[in-house]
């Protein structure tokens, strides 16, 4: 490859990453309010800045469990977990939340990591809206009547029963099979329900309306089209009876189904909203219904001056260690040490600018794989400054010189890339968060350090002598 189109490639890199890293610049150089003031606007340059970890900037990190126990056998519990979390993306994202990350964690965990979040309580606030949505009929059996009475003799909520009803044998024992109760939303009614026969999965859309006998708000419901055809089937099935609609465990109605809802017509949840609470219903439940509960099980909170201390804290240590280097591969080497130092330069440049654009989160894994790539880029110049001055120490030209060490030490330092990519690689196929942060800024610092150390360094050796810039190396 002729040396013009190194250098052509070189310059596109660097105009590249310049052009990558400049809004991560200018956000950087803002004050705080105007920060802030930007976040709320949702300004479109924080889409291209360079994003920081919950590590980094603090925020709330939160765990959930799924409940696929409820699951039929027609839903499978992966699509439904998958489900759960697309849906709380989306509520997440309509919050505003710039950059969350959430991952399926095992076979029914989710993890939620919320940055700049600083109170938790908004955030358990957002993803507490489970809005799960069901449809089961009345039961109005026998046994159903003994099991409401019982619970008003013994003075218990269908809460209550539902997480301890092994302390209530008598109830548990004439519970209809595939019934459960529950309590109305003005915690005055109870029901026993039977198993759910449409959830909010089949949901389409929610928006707020004003109807019913009374004129009152309500939230106007359409399903999808299988679940037209299933709640078609339902009522066409269950005429005279009647069908609860169960929101988060409440019954919000329970209407008598006077005649077959065929799949084209809507179906309506009423329950005394008011303006406020209606616009929320509909807002969640357009994002999406969970398919299945899900439960808080670990919350931890990350306090911004923690994120702030460590940005600081990592700034300065990276800040002197690379002074401290470059200041040893200049005095060590003299001029040869200050063409690595450009070279390095340019690692941590590129590096950061593909970061920024291909949208990775940097963390303090991530800092640490930054670090191990730049004393990898630092290794290799070594490596090639020490075979030079063996060249020039038998007697060959600079120019020699630097051809026979750049030839000889090639493959060794592409084998020591390699290897350690191979690893990185594996890392982040098998391993989880904070490791495959580590391997992401690995993986990518290598492939630059290898384009910079071998090529860029040869590139300016070779364009300072063609230039006859450069007659003998001092090194």
């Amino acid at each position: 490859m002729k040396i013009n189109w190194k250098l052509l490639i070189t310059v596109t890199l660097l105009a590249f990453s310049v052009w990558a890293l400049w809004p991560s610049l200018k956000f950087a150089l803002m004050s705080d309010e105007k920060k802030e003031q930007s976040e709320k606007e949702r300004d479109p340059v924080l889409g291209r800045t360079l994003k920081l970890g919950l590590d980094l900037k603090g925020g709330t990190y939160l765990l959930l469990e799924t409940d696929t126990s409820h699951l039929n056998g027609a839903v499978k519990v992966k699509d439904a977990v998958s489900r759960a979390i697309e849906i709380i993306r989306n509520r997440i994202d309509q919050f505003g939340v710039t950059e969350p990350m959430i991952a399926k964690q095992g076979d029914k965990w989710i993890v939620i990591q919320l940055p700049g979040i600083k109170d938790p309580k908004v955030a358990k606030d957002l993803i507490g809206k489970t809005a799960l949505l069901e449809f089961r009929i009345v039961n109005t059996s026998e046994e159903a009547r003994q099991v409401l009475d019982l619970i008003y003799e013994k003075r218990i909520t269908p809460v209550q029963y539902r997480e301890n009803s092994s302390a209530y044998p008598d109830i548990k024992a004439v519970m209809p099979e595939g019934a459960s109760v529950f309590e109305s939303r003005s915690n005055m009614d109870y029901y026993v329900l039977d198993k759910a026969l449409l959830t909010g999965a089949a949901l389409a859309n929610a928006k707020v309306e004003f109807g019913g006998e009374y004129g009152q708000m309500m939230v106007s419901i359409e399903f999808n089209r299988d679940g037209g055809k299933i709640f078609e089937y339902i009522t066409e099935r269950n005429i005279g009876k009647s069908l609860a609609i169960v929101l988060d465990g409440i019954v919000q109605s329970a209407p008598v189904i006077r005649t077959r809802i065929s799949r084209g017509e809507r179906a309506s949840i009423e329950g005394n909203f008011n303006s406020e609470d209606a616009k929320v219903l509909a807002a969640v439940l357009r994002a999406g219904a969970l398919p299945v509960p899900v439960r808080l099980i670990e919350e931890r909170t990350v306090g911004p001056s923690l994120g702030d201390d460590s940005i600081k804290k990592g700034f300065m240590s990276s800040l002197i260690g690379i002074v401290l280097v470059f200041l040893f591969m200049f005095i060590y080497y003299r001029s040869s040490g200050l063409i690595a130092d450009v070279a390095l330069s340019l690692n941590l440049i590129i590096l950061m600018a593909i970061m920024a654009y291909l949208k990775f989160t940097l963390t303090l894994p991530g800092v640490a794989g930054i670090a191990l790539t730049l004393a990898m880029s630092v290794d290799a110049n070594v490596l090639i400054l020490e075979r030079i001055r063996e060249e020039i120490a038998v007697g060959k030209t600079a120019k020699m010189a630097v051809d026979a060490g750049y030839q000889k030490v090639f493959w060794t330092i592409f084998d020591a890339n390699f290897t350690t990519l191979i690893a990185a690689v594996f890392l982040f196929q098998f391993g989880a968060g904070p490791i495959k942060g580590f391997a992401v800024t690995l993986s990518i610092g290598l492939i630059v350090s290898m384009f910079t150390a071998v090529t860029v360094t040869k590139l300016i050796y070779e364009f300072l002598f063609k230039k006859n810039l450069l007659l003998k190396i001092k090194i």
